[in-house]
């Protein structure tokens, strides 16, 4: 099943005080089952990562979930295994003008079912 992970996402205006403050997560299952979901979030420390999320949940057939994550951090990234290629996955954050930016997860892995 697939890995997906926003790579590092630049958070550049945490210097100005005009951060990207959440980052959001909409998952939607279309598959006729539930799906399970493990979500990890990361930010730099120096020249370390440092995990702060660590969710894992199941999602029923047919339903969404929005999840949200403060991110008052300058480098960021998301990895997120889904268990069905059907499961939907859009993250996005606002921009320092307000406009909301769509971030494309890639695909890391797939697994054999």
């Amino acid at each position: 099943m697939p890995y997906l992970t926003t790579g590092w996402l630049d958070n550049l205006s945490v210097e100005a005080h005009k951060n990207n403050a959440k980052f959001s997560i909409s998952i939607a299952n279309e598959d006729i089952s539930t799906a399970a979901i493990q979500i990890q979030g990361f930010y730099k420390s120096g020249a370390s990562r440092v995990k702060y999320v660590e969710e894992f949940f199941t999602l029923g057939a047919g339903t969404m979930i929005l999840k949200n994550y403060f991110v008052l951090f300058k480098a960021l990234k998301f990895k997120i295994f889904i268990s069905s290629p059907l499961v939907e996955v859009t993250g996005y954050c606002k921009d320092s003008s307000g406009t909301l930016v769509l971030k494309q997860f890639e695909v890391m892995e797939v697994s054999a079912p």
